[in-house]
């Protein structure tokens, strides 16, 4: 069962009156420490587990390497084809068989994370086939469609199997197409891509608050930044819409941290309104050193000011 899952049991147990509110308290603390408390040999398996797959990766990069550039179009890609079914298969076995994948509240035991981990790698290799097939025709567009079909490919496999790793994965993916569709293929300009990335933040968002990302903080994490970097990128041309669209993220942060206490929210919410402010006064007091140093001392005296209000309700 996962932390959350395990969370949800205990409130009902709670709200049936079975656990006090502090031996509920005490339950998870006691899990929490089973589960980290990680045995020795089971540490030294997991290092040994992805070691092991990085020199297999390291190895075969290197075997194409040596004979990559005598291989014709349809050897490259008859090469990568296999390299991908390998992938798939190995992750499919580690993971505990078809019947363990697409399972909600699957453990995250060591196979699970190395299987995770062998997905992602299959989607990088379906980058790498369609970038060949289609670069093969002189597209100079051939990355965002390469991305476009390893996002989809990574986005299965976090699905089938959902994992830190392949959440990164999916993000970062998904920024190129997301990035590589509207600018290169559909021509927009920037304002239209910054925004473009800021629905793709907002969607990120969506998917943490109904848990559909996991963890939800990683979820959350990826959703702020995602919406910061669409922010910046509709400024290049006007200022304006980078410090009014980041400021917009910053109360997304707020608004959500307020339904759901995750340390990220609110940290990346302070993080915006700092940018926010930075990029509007440096923008309309001209550089001026002055307006730098008055944002410094009010960010000091709200920050003493909400010290003080902790303080006082702790104590």
């Amino acid at each position: 069962m996962t932390e959350r899952s395990v969370r949800a049991a205990l409130e009902r147990l709670v709200d049936d009156g079975v656990l006090s509110p502090e031996q509920r308290d005490a339950v998870a603390t006691a899990i929490g420490e089973a589960r980290t408390t990680v045995p020795r040999s089971q540490l030294f398996a997991e290092i040994a587990a992805y070691v092991g797959a990085g020199l297999v990766l390291g190895g075969i990069l290197l075997l194409l390497d040596s004979s990559w550039n005598d291989l014709d179009t349809l050897g490259k890609a008859l090469t990568l084809i296999a390299l991908i079914i390998g992938l798939l298969v190995g992750g499919t076995a580690l993971a505990g068989g078809r019947s363990a994948l697409f399972v909600r509240d699957g453990a995250q035991t060591v196979p699970r994370r190395l299987a995770a981990v062998l997905f992602v790698l299959a989607a990088l290799c379906v980058a790498a086939l369609v970038g060949i097939l289609i670069d093969d025709r002189g597209d100079d567009s051939a990355w965002v469609w390469a991305v476009t079909a390893a996002l989809v490919v990574a986005a299965l496999g976090y699905a089938a199997l959902p994992s830190v790793v392949g959440l990164l994965a999916s993000a970062v993916l998904a920024l190129s197409a997301v990035s590589g569709l509207l600018g290169d293929i559909a021509g927009l300009d920037d304002l239209a891509v910054g925004l473009g990335l800021l629905v793709l933040g907002g969607i990120w968002f969506a998917l943490s608050r109904f848990g559909l990302s996991t963890p939800h903080w990683a979820g959350y994490g990826i959703a702020i930044a995602t919406a910061l970097i669409g922010a910046q990128v509709a400024g290049f041309d006007q200022m304006g819409w980078s410090y009014g669209l980041t400021l917009l993220v910053a109360l997304t942060c707020f608004a959500f941290y307020a339904v759901e206490r995750h340390a990220v929210l609110v940290i990346g919410g302070g993080v915006a309104i700092a940018l926010a402010v930075s990029q509007a006064v440096w923008d309309w007091s001209d550089q001026a050193v002055g307006a730098a140093a008055a944002v410094v001392i009010s960010g000091a005296a709200l920050l003493g000011v909400g010290a003080v209000l902790l303080l006082r309700d702790r104590g």
